[in-house]
């Protein structure tokens, strides 16, 4: 193996191939398989070692599969709007009464809530204490998740604006002082949290009114660009400057055949993803609009993706697809398409950890039998086939 190794190594050299720069490199890690990834022009040399682990993770090539898949705990099946880490435990909104849980996921305990339909609540990336959420009926709240009946702010916006309703969409800018919102009449509109002086404040920023349907939105990583995914034919990504919206200094890229439904920025700012009404999830360079790479793993539309903490892995789900799908952004590779009971609803990546956690469309899930004792299938099997919210845990040195 050793001798066809360098026989291929010495045959890169005389070739000049242009990964030759790269040689001495791949020598202290020379054997056949990686050979191979580095005549496999899908797999850049720089990417090899991690692509090759992460195919054992996952139990490709021969692995043992370091991946390990969990439920969590005491649940109560509801139609999810959203959820997000807050710190180790969930945040989880749902149609369902009383609308805001968090979900202690090592214990399987519903810690706290908080009552109101909330269409999208988020934490403060700086701060997992703090969240912010927004309701179809124009509420705003920015809380503390360790009080249950304390708030920072409670606010009704419909009071500033009839227009200020039947919201969507709410993210975080990175550095936690601005907070961007969309609703349903395609307005998007930014709230300032913070004084020059640092202090918490509410005040009504920039907006926009587009003509054309506004889904997800992100902030770039350094926080001076906001991306706000739109439909039509083609499905266009409008970048904005943060802080005026200003369309004149704004950029429009054609990201789909149709419809743009869902973003996801990496958080080391080297990526932005964005999925489609045409099964594709296109890789962007945010500094220059150039679209990397796509993928083509979906069969349906892609409507929620997220990075994990590194920006290594992107992970997926669609409407009407029965499966996770999870790539190598920097790799370009599939490592894992694994079927779920139902459609992933929403999905969410850990802050710090490579733990993932995915919440399924509770309508379309198979009915709960009945318990029958004559099942001898352990409660524990039929809780698992019951689950909503699903958490999937990669080793973090990955």
């Amino acid at each position: 193996q050793n001798t066809n190794s360098h026989f291929l190594l010495s045959l890169l050299r005389c070739l000049g191939h242009p990964w030759n720069c790269r040689v001495r490199t791949v020598e202290m890690a020379a054997h056949s398989a990686l050979i191979g990834h580095i005549l496999d022009p899908l797999v850049e040399p720089m990417h090899v070692d991690s692509d090759h682990k992460l195919e054992k993770c996952f139990g490709a090539s021969g692995g043992s599969g370091d991946v390990t898949r969990d439920i969590v705990r005491g649940f109560r099946r509801s139609t999810l709007y959203d959820m997000d880490w807050a710190g180790d435990k969930l945040l989880v909104s749902t149609k369902d009464s009383p609308g805001i849980r968090l979900q202690d996921v090592e214990r399987g305990d519903e810690e706290r809530t908080w009552q109101g339909e909330w269409m999208n609540v988020r934490c403060d990336p700086n701060n997992p204490f703090i969240a912010a959420a927004i309701s179809w009926s124009g509420k705003f709240k920015l809380f503390d998740t360790r009080s249950a009946s304390q708030s920072i702010f409670d606010v009704d916006l419909k009071k500033t604006s009839n227009t200020m309703k039947e919201f969507l969409v709410l993210c975080w800018s990175p550095d936690s002082k601005h907070i961007a919102l969309n609703n349903r009449s395609d307005q998007v509109y930014l709230l300032n949290l913070r004084t020059a002086k640092g202090d918490n404040c509410l005040r009504l920023g920039a907006s926009k009114g587009m003509n054309t349907e506004v889904n997800q939105m992100v902030w770039s990583a350094e926080g001076d660009t906001l991306w706000v995914a739109t439909g039509g034919t083609p499905g266009k990504i409008h970048v904005f400057p943060s802080q005026s919206l200003s369309s004149d200094s704004s950029t429009a890229v054609v990201a789909h055949q149709h419809t743009t439904i869902s973003l996801a920025a990496d958080p080391t700012g080297k990526y932005v993803a964005s999925g489609g009404a045409d099964c594709l999830v296109a890789l962007w360079d945010p500094k220059h609009l150039i679209c990397r790479q796509t993928f083509g793993h979906a069969v349906q539309a892609v409507t929620n993706l997220d990075f994990n903490h590194n920006g290594t892995l992107l992970a997926w789900g669609g409407s009407g697809e029965k499966n996770l799908t999870i790539v190598g952004s920097d790799t370009g590779a599939l490592y894992d398409q694994e079927s779920t009971a139902a459609p992933v609803q929403q999905l969410r990546w850990h802050p710090k950890k490579n733990v993932l956690a995915y919440g399924l469309n509770a309508s379309q899930m198979p009915e709960e039998p009945r318990r029958d004792f004559r099942d001898r299938r352990s409660s524990e099997f039929r809780e698992r086939e019951n689950a909503i919210i699903h958490l999937l845990k990669i080793p973090d040195h990955l």
